[in-house]
């Protein structure tokens, strides 16, 4: 495999359609785009050298029992919101990966036909999404065991119980890791292949074993580049949350209590939006690398050049 080629390809298809960002954002791909960075409190305009008071937070309490009943409806609210993102990201993903394959084999495909498509494996990418929580998850209740057993003996049972955890904790820790590579290939399986929920697994562990080197140094070249990407959004996440980190250690530092929340909201206003923006470029531009490269896994001997892409 020419892995340089398949980089570069990679970003031209994910460059050249922004509509694959919005199935990269939607189907949970974007990238982490956490408001790193660190600010700098040179220029902050100091104040008095008095200790400033802290906000009076008595009322808390009182304010939350009384709006309980708004607050339980809002939780409602955002489970049903979640449910149904859960939902779009499963055509979604369909989507995305259908669409970069047939972009890769020189078709012309829009964000119509990549949603109809995404709509026809949703079932698949369902039980995907689930078999891969139930992986995660029930390894997971592995971990209760030593100390739920060493409960019955006391209080020297529970602790010898969570010593006897820690070989299972980084046990568990590999298992998520290998599970989260397998899952790469395996939803690519799903989507691409038709394998069903449980089958893609398999497809997936079989081609992970019969192209080892290729799948290991794809995902090291990723990787690197990934750390390269990160250090870059670090950088802009930084240069943008400077300004707002000065603002606010100065209202600190003042006792501004009253216009912290206020500041807080422009900052949010302008990170997050460029934060998304951002991180669905970039997990657009990662799974589309993954399923070119998947597509190349399996061929023998040297990978044929591709097809020029549709313009």
């Amino acid at each position: 495999m020419r892995y340089e080629n398949l980089l570069n390809r990679a970003l031209r298809i994910s460059w050249r359609r922004p509509w694959l960002w919005l199935l990269a954002l939607l189907a949970g791909e974007a990238a982490g785009g956490g408001a790193g960075g660190s600010g700098s409190s040179n220029g902050i305009q100091r104040g008095p050298a008095t200790q400033p008071s802290p906000p009076d937070l008595h009322w808390v309490p009182q304010w939350f029992a009384d709006r309980a009943t708004l607050l339980l409806e809002i939780a409602i609210a955002v489970l049903i919101v979640g449910i149904v993102l859960f939902l779009l990201s499963c055509v979604a993903e369909g989507a995305l990966l259908r669409a970069a394959a047939e972009l890769d084999r020189g078709e012309q495909v829009g964000l119509r036909r990549a949603w109809s498509e995404g709509l026809t494996s949703f079932w698949r990418v369902l039980g995907f999404k689930l078999v891969q929580f139930l992986l995660v998850f029930l390894p997971a209740l592995l971990l209760l065991v030593p100390p739920g057993v060493g409960a019955a003996a006391g209080q020297n049972g529970i602790v010898k119980g969570l010593l006897l955890d820690l070989p299972l904790l980084f046990a568990y820790l590999f298992w998520t890791v290998f599970i989260g590579w397998l899952s790469v290939l395996a939803v690519r399986a799903c989507v691409l292949d038709g394998a069903g929920p449980v089958a893609c697994f398999g497809a997936g562990f079989r081609l992970l074993l019969a192209r080892f080197p290729r799948v290991v140094l794809t995902g090291v070249l990723l990787a690197a580049v990934g750390f390269g990407v990160g250090v870059v959004l670090q950088v802009v996440y930084g240069l943008l949350s400077a300004p707002f980190v000065a603002t606010v250690a100065d209202e600190v530092n003042r006792g501004r209590w009253a216009e912290l929340p206020q500041t807080l909201g422009i900052w949010l206003a302008v990170l997050l939006p460029v934060s998304l923006v951002l991180s669905s470029a970039v997990g657009a531009y990662y799974a589309t690398a993954w399923t070119l490269a998947y597509r190349r896994f399996g061929v023998e001997g040297e990978v044929p050049e591709p097809p020029p892409l549709a313009a």
